[in-house]
């Protein structure tokens, strides 16, 4: 028989630069054999699938979340400057990505590592014993799985369009196998509409079923997560004139029919008791033992654990477009989001009066990768694009008025309310990593971009091809897979 095992590593591991560097085929998965080709589960437990299964999630707190994620979601968009020195990620930060970027190369390698982990829990999963996991474990455990595995999914095909899927478990490889093994080792890049069809079958009814109800913030996967991402994907799948956004708005229906509900005070969100609140809906938690430290603290915000304390250059500097448009005498998100302080450097601002992104506050806090404000104004953007911008109008007054700003009239033109969802959006997401999709999925990116400013009121951009809204593949994945090709202009 083959033994199927998995690719948990242990979490103090998971987030090794040089590891990653050093690539494998990225579906590769190690297994014993013996002299039948009949697959065997490695879980003799369901403990065995929740250890794995916490390994999945463990992924999520490496570069690809902790840093890379901002890099591109605020950096590569108008909201901020790359504000760090390093080379790949001022090449991010200037829209001058290449193919040998390194932070492009550690984003693939760590997201293909993540899914392979994800579809080895699936896979080990399903082929179980009756009796060696109880009905409702493998439903949860599975279902968990493919609530990660589409959530990553749903992120490289936003990253690089049509990518690798490799779902099979893959045995030790002898020379009797090569043949029939080596397309799943190297794939080829699956079509775009293919991934996300995967994307909508991993979120089908089966495993929304056996997901938690939960009306508050959690790390795991539950009902609400699964319809906010669906509620995205929607959003985004396929051309802007296309889509379905009756969609977008039940799947936000179906998320707000959870009881989540906005905090009161904008500010709670990103204190460290205010993890896990009543709006958060799935959050990467981070614990005060040092193996479970958020170091994106470091890379953002501060030196020292209680004070501010700046040595070197942070990343994610908020650009002077960005801190022009927020109301700061009366939006109460300016100051939670934005830390003004003396620093050694004067690349973008004064030294003395910098801004530093202040959303990620101490080393115990959250990253908020979905919450309710965003689906709230997430079907506000589907009723606009329904053409019914009286109400989704409503919904954008309802985060003014936590924001302590005045409300904005119900009656405009599409066009109009278009913009002001876009607006609002970006004050309300900002240094979430949200911005550059949501200029990528409006086709506002190009536009939007090439009217950005330096820091000496200068426009960035002359020009912005339209293959600038991909990733470039890693040219360490085409040196070692013949069968990828590269996205168009690298």
């Amino acid at each position: 028989m083959k033994k199927i095992y998995g690719i948990f590593i242990a979490a103090s591991l998971l987030c090794s630069c040089e590891a990653f560097l050093d690539e494998k085929p990225l579906a590769e998965i190690t297994r014993e054999t013996t002299q039948t080709s009949e697959l065997v589960s490695a879980y003799e437990t369901a403990a065995d699938a929740q250890l794995e299964l916490n390994g999945a999630y463990a992924w999520l707190k490496c570069d690809m979340y902790e840093g890379i994620w901002f890099y591109i979601g605020e950096c590569m968009s108008d909201n901020c400057y790359i504000g760090g020195d390093g080379i790949s990620e001022e090449q991010l930060g200037n829209m001058k990505v290449t193919a040998v970027n390194s932070a492009v190369s550690l984003l693939w390698a760590q997201y293909y590592r993540a899914l392979g982990t994800a579809t080895s829990v699936i896979e080990n999963v399903k082929l179980m014993p009756e009796d060696a996991i109880s009905a409702d474990d493998r439903a949860r455990i599975s279902a968990e799985a493919k609530f990660l595995r589409a959530w990553l999914l749903f992120d490289i095909v936003r990253y690089w369009g049509a990518a690798p899927l490799s779902l099979a478990l893959i045995p030790s490889i002898t020379t009797d196998n090569i043949d029939q093994w080596y397309p799943v080792m190297y794939p080829e890049r699956t079509p775009v509409e293919d991934i996300y069809k995967q994307i909508l079958e991993d979120l089908g009814d089966d495993t929304i079923a056996a997901l938690p109800s939960k009306s508050k913030g959690s790390a795991e996967a539950t009902k609400g997560a699964a319809y906010g991402l669906l509620a995205k994907v929607y959003a985004t799948m396929g051309e802007k004139s296309g889509r379905d956004y009756q969609k977008v708005v039940d799947y936000c229906d179906l998320v707000m029919g959870e009881g989540y509900s906005l905090v009161e005070n904008f500010d709670d969100l990103w204190t460290v008791s205010g993890k896990l609140s009543s709006e958060g809906i799935f959050e990467l938690y981070f614990s005060d033992v040092a193996e479970g430290h958020n170091w994106t603290y470091w890379v953002l915000l501060s030196d020292k654990s209680g004070e501010v304390e700046v040595s070197w250059r942070r990343y994610c500097c908020p650009s002077h477009d960005l801190v022009a448009k927020f109301d700061k005498t009366n939006d109460v998100r300016y100051a939670s989001s934005i830390y003004w302080a003396k620093v050694p450097y004067d690349t973008y601002y004064p030294a003395n009066n910098y801004p530093l992104a202040y959303k990620i506050r101490q080393k115990e806090s959250d990253i908020i990768l979905l919450r309710l404000a965003d689906i709230i104004l997430l079907k506000a953007e589907a009723l606009v694009e329904l053409n019914h911008p009286e109400l989704a109008m409503p919904l954008v007054n309802q985060i003014r008025s936590r924001a302590h700003i005045s409300a904005l009239p119900e009656s405009m033109s599409q066009a109009d309310a278009r913009l002001a969802v876009e607006n609002e959006r970006q004050l309300e997401l900002f240094l979430e990593g949200h911005r550059w999709f949501d200029l990528l999925r409006n086709d506002r990116m190009e536009e939007v971009m090439l009217q950005s400013h330096d820091k000496n009121g200068n426009l960035q951009f002359t020009e912005i091809p339209s293959w600038r809204r991909l990733l470039p593949i890693p040219q360490d994945q085409l040196d070692i897979n013949e069968r990828l090709t590269q996205n168009e202009g690298y």
